[in-house]
């Protein structure tokens, strides 16, 4: 099948109302493609698609596919009356890989995948490449502030692309540029072990990419730099100065970043600065600006000023009383390690940490990881877990016990909240004592539209 086709075809999409799902459904609409779609609950995507006139059906039922001639599904759809539906009536049915892989054919691809910062990076290059007049496609996993969505359609047979590594979406794509940030213990409920993860990445990036295409591996990234023995094909970036492009840091505050860029051991950018804050976002700008460079772009301090970030990305929603409320995406223990690296740098300021675990399967993995990065943190709160489908299994760990564990074995004083009125209600507490401090909520779950909910509110 080629892209072509769909053009005179009815298209349904199965959990349209995902971010990345969402943004696929608004380029087939641009396109001209007749698209409908199917979700479980009404979201702010939602609206985003209805304004884009695409029909959108709350709830899954057979009579949705009426009249569809193609099906895409996220991969986060399981045993779906729509799916079977078609499946009967021989209707074709495509993971949301197989729709990528088809917007991607034939385009100048440039594809950023990684276990974190795939978003963040996506809109920083996208954003670069849109100011240095290539003016791409963008298919984002993530609102980006400077476009108002999380997609940017143009035609241009360029495209900037996040392609998700959780259900294998990355290893059916063909890029010009593969960007690979990181690679970390994740999906393993997909992968069944991090070994055959690994071993999946390693093939993929040395046999069965193109031999033209360009390859941009994290320098720091211990199992990515491994594979730098196999290839002289792949070029790094990181803060190791010996790789193609570093940084070096000058100074990271509460308020801006600022660094310099190396290619090789000559400096190429001085004095830059970013609102984006932490040392993980200076190493996705220098993958970022790495692929600038050698696609022979100039890299411009104004451009790099301008980016506005990632919606849910240490976004401030602004202030109550003096109480400064922020919002963020992270939900693995190494994002939670990332995301208290930036709490160190408000200085002297009362900082309050809410925690939304995200899946049991998660917190039981990676539990140990859990409890070294959330140790010692003050002023933490730990909710329920959220559980994204999955079931509570017997003898499961969840969030109390990791509350339990955190305060017995290193003396703190963690809370546990089991639902939102309860947060509320301590939240509003905590506003009537008029205080300056900042409150952070993180995880992938409900947090994010509950403390919206809450800011609004009270605001």
């Amino acid at each position: 099948m080629r892209f072509s086709e769909l053009i005179s075809s009815k298209v349904h999409i199965i959990g349209i109302n995902g971010i990345g799902m969402s943004a696929l459904a608004i380029y087939l609409k641009k396109n001209k493609i007749n698209v409908t779609g199917s979700d479980i609950t009404y979201n702010a995507n939602t609206v985003n698609l209805e304004n884009h006139k695409i029909p959108v059906f709350i709830g899954h039922k057979s009579s949705n596919i009426k009249d569809r001639d193609v099906i895409f599904y996220s991969s986060a759809i399981k045993n779906n009356p729509e799916i079977k539906e078609a499946k009967k009536n021989k209707i074709p049915c495509y993971n949301r890989s197989k729709l990528l892989q088809l917007i991607c054919k034939d385009k100048f691809t440039i594809v950023v995948s990684g276990s974190h910062g795939k978003t963040s990076t996506t809109s920083i290059l996208g954003h670069l490449l849109v100011r240095a007049g290539l003016n791409p496609t963008i298919i984002s996993g993530g609102i980006m502030q400077n476009f108002g969505q999380n997609i940017h359609l143009t035609n241009s047979n360029y495209v900037v692309v996040e392609a998700d590594e959780s259900d294998g979406t990355v290893f059916k794509l063909s890029p010009k540029y593969l960007l690979f940030l990181n690679v970390d213990r994740e999906h393993i409920d997909f992968y069944k072990s991090f070994s055959i993860f690994k071993s999946k990445i390693k093939n993929y990036i040395l046999s069965q990419i193109k031999k033209d295409a360009k390859i941009f591996i994290n320098n720091d990234d211990y199992f990515l730099f491994s594979l730098k023995k196999y290839s002289k094909n792949l070029k790094t970036f990181g803060s190791n100065t010996k790789a193609n492009y570093s940084y070096k840091l000058i100074k990271l505050t509460d308020k801006k970043s600022s660094f310099e860029i190396f290619k090789g051991k000559k400096i190429i950018s001085k004095s830059l600065s970013t609102n984006l804050l932490g040392e993980h976002n200076v190493q996705n700008l220098t993958a970022a600006l790495s692929i600038l460079d050698d696609l022979g772009y100039e890299i411009k301090k104004s451009h790099i000023l301008n980016f506005k970030g990632t919606k849910r990305r240490m976004n401030i929603l602004g202030k109550i009383n003096k109480s400064k409320f922020i919002d963020d995406y992270a939900h693995h223990p190494t994002e939670i390690g990332k995301l208290i690296n930036i709490i160190s740098l408000y200085k002297n300021k009362i900082i309050i940490l809410i925690i939304e675990p995200h899946r049991y399967s998660r917190l039981n993995d990676l539990y140990n990881e859990y409890l070294r990065v959330l140790r010692n943190i003050n002023n933490l709160i730990i909710l329920k877990t959220y559980e994204a489908g999955e079931s509570y299994k017997q003898g499961m760990k969840n969030s109390k016990n990791l509350v339990n564990d955190l305060n017995v074995l290193n003396n703190q004083k963690t809370k546990y909240i089991d639902n939102y009125t309860d947060l509320f209600n301590l939240l509003d507490q905590l506003l009537s004592n008029k205080r300056e401090r900042i409150i952070i909520t993180a995880g992938a779950g409900d947090i994010s539209n509950q403390i919206r909910f809450f800011y609004d509110s009270r605001k």
